[in-house]
């Protein structure tokens, strides 16, 4: 694996612990390849979660509220 995916890979292990608390967040694929691997409700508007990437996750701030 070369620095790259590994740091892609890291962020997304950190992303993954800030958000595991919101209620929102229905899961995050493993694969740090994927460029939207968050699956939320919040942006969906529905109970059917939508792919969204990991900046707008963190931009929702909706973890802080726990």
């Amino acid at each position: 694996m070369n620095q790259i995916d590994e740091l892609k890979q890291q962020l997304l292990w950190v992303t993954t612990e800030l958000v595991s608390e919101c209620p929102y967040c229905i899961c995050i694929s493993d694969d740090p390849q994927l460029r939207a691997p968050i699956s939320c409700t919040k942006y969906s508007g529905s109970k059917n979660p939508i792919l969204v990437n990991i900046s707008a996750c963190l931009a929702c701030q909706e973890y802080k509220k726990q």
